[in-house]
């Protein structure tokens, strides 16, 4: 009985030591990146250009079309794109793939966003309307999603999260955020631009965001960050494609990480843009 209880006293006192071992080494080693409380979101300062009737976009710099395009997507009435890519994972040797669907229709915006590995796993429905904004926790593999949501103010939501999805990219988009603007290439009526961003003044939203949706222990720091863009000769969306290289501190280590995503537009002003489970947020938007 004496050498039972004597035996159970060890092993208590062993998972408390290596407990204090753990907490100890969780207090020295731990992470040491920007805390997110260290910056203030700002709405993105972009910059809006109005086209005249007699702009050509070949006569265009390439700022001057990509603030063109920033302000035509603020006139489309609808459309959906799909958004693809991936995050590599240095340090840890894995892949997060990202997948997900916008929908803008009519005021209403629903943004559907899966996040995947044999790590991590996240859903969400990010659903806007009249300065409301709503989110909706999922699975990712069964997509099926919570019967309530989160509701912020407009404002509450954009300090939360970040960035706005209904903007061209998660990036600010001024003269002051671009480095470097250039056109690749200008081929059977799509007109493709590479732009390098300031990762000191354009992108404290993105980061935010991304600390958000990757549920992280601190802001990344941001090493590069490159914007592709292609659009029509009119001025109108083909394709985005954000390449950024970051590290990320988690507890005993930093991760040097490669993230791709692409969003591709589709549909653009077709009146028959139907937002998924449209009735549902629609009950939820006036839920105290």
């Amino acid at each position: 009985m004496r050498k039972s209880l004597k035996i159970s006293l060890i092993v208590a006192l062993s998972l408390i030591l290596i407990a204090a071992i753990v907490l100890v080494c969780l207090q020295i080693f731990k992470t040491k990146g920007q805390s997110r409380d260290e910056i203030d979101v700002k709405p993105s300062e972009n910059t809006e250009k109005e086209a005249e009737e007699t702009t050509k976009i070949e006569d265009c710099s390439p700022l001057e079309s990509l603030f063109i395009l920033v302000g035509n997507l603020k006139k489309i009435t609808s459309y959906s794109a799909t958004v693809s890519g991936e995050v590599i994972v240095g340090g840890l040797n894995y892949t997060q793939s990202v997948s997900g669907e916008k929908y803008i229709s009519d005021g209403k915006s629903l943004y559907v966003s899966r996040s995947t590995s044999f790590l991590k796993n996240m859903a969400k429905q990010l659903y806007i309307e009249n300065d409301v904004a709503l989110v909706r926790e999922g699975n990712p593999k069964t997509e099926k999603y919570d019967g309530t949501v989160t509701r912020y103010t407009l404002d509450d939501y954009l300090n939360e999260y970040g960035t706005d999805y209904r903007e061209l990219s998660n990036y600010t988009l001024n003269e002051n955020t671009i480095t470097k603007a250039t056109l690749v290439s200008a081929n059977d009526g799509v007109y493709t631009y590479e732009y390098e961003i300031d990762v000191e003044t354009g992108v404290d939203g993105y980061r935010v965001n991304m600390y958000k949706m990757g549920d992280l222990f601190s802001l990344p720091t941001m090493k590069k960050c490159t914007l592709t863009v292609s659009m029509t000769s009119d001025f109108m969306p083909v394709a985005v494609t954000q390449k950024d290289e970051y590290s990320v501190d988690y507890v005993l280590l930093e991760a040097e990480c490669v993230s791709t995503l692409t969003e591709t537009f589709e549909k653009i002003n077709d009146e028959f843009i139907e937002i998924p489970d449209n009735e549902f947020f629609t009950e939820h938007l006036n839920d105290n």
